[in-house]
């Protein structure tokens, strides 16, 4: 997905190459950085598919975690640190409710009988966090394209490549050079870089330790970093 982005730009231009040198900036943070504990940086999720292991983490009736565990996850959730609000119903604590969908989303979780559950492939990655980290980066972009798709590389190579949050001005225009726009004729907006963003920072921002002193300002580790670049850079098989 990536090199189809690449090479959508074509002839070289300001937004083009700016974009071509973030990339490999990208493609050099595996070998520049130090080396990851893959363990330590996927804390939340083990912790997760842990409590989800055997009779699973039991659900409310509406279908939400209970007051405790959304309290006992929002505790090892990297994007929480500094969470100034209640924590008692799961719906109002966006960033854990949003964590846990995204990880049943890549299929490592499954609600049965009142509970959420591992899957088989949660139990692997559950007792591995090598087999964790790579579905983590072979899941992290779409593999088809669509909008969607160049919006998450794009997304991804601002968010390894920008110390804290990323122009979502240059974003937008970035996507909309590379052909995207509305049927009207309108160029890709702030906001549907934000719902790309917003999304991606459910997953990137509870890898590792933050770098930031506060949550806005979305400062991702090295460790997350690193992911990104073995998403855009490992090839893997087709699913």
């Amino acid at each position: 997905m990536l090199t189809d982005v690449l090479n959508t730009f074509g002839e070289k231009t300001p937004l083009g190459q700016a974009f071509k040198d973030r990339a490999v900036d990208v493609s050099m943070l595996k070998v520049l950085g130090d080396r990851v504990d893959r363990a330590e940086a996927l804390a939340a999720y083990r912790y997760l598919l842990e409590r989800a292991d055997g009779d699973g983490l039991p659900l409310t009736a509406a279908g939400y975690l209970r007051p405790a565990d959304v309290q006992a996850l929002a505790a090892v959730m990297p994007t929480m640190r500094g969470w100034i609000h209640k924590m008692a119903r799961e719906i109002d604590v966006h960033p854990v409710l949003h964590f846990r969908e995204y990880v049943k989303s890549i299929g490592l979780l499954r609600k049965y009988k009142g509970s959420l559950r591992l899957t088989r492939l949660g139990r692997v990655a559950a007792n591995d966090p090598n087999a964790l980290w790579a579905h983590l980066a072979d899941t992290l972009a779409p593999d088809e394209r669509s909008f969607h798709a160049d919006a998450t590389v794009v997304v991804l190579v601002h968010m390894a490549t920008t110390e804290g949050r990323i122009d979502v001005g240059a974003v937008a225009q970035t996507l909309t050079a590379l052909g995207w726009s509305h049927r009207n004729g309108s160029p890709v907006s702030q906001g549907e870089v934000y719902e790309v963003w917003n999304k991606l920072w459910d997953v990137l921002g509870n890898i590792g330790e933050s770098e930031g002193s506060h949550r806005s300002d979305r400062m991702m580790s090295h460790a997350a970093r690193v992911l990104v670049h073995e998403a855009l850079f490992t090839e893997v098989p087709p699913r």
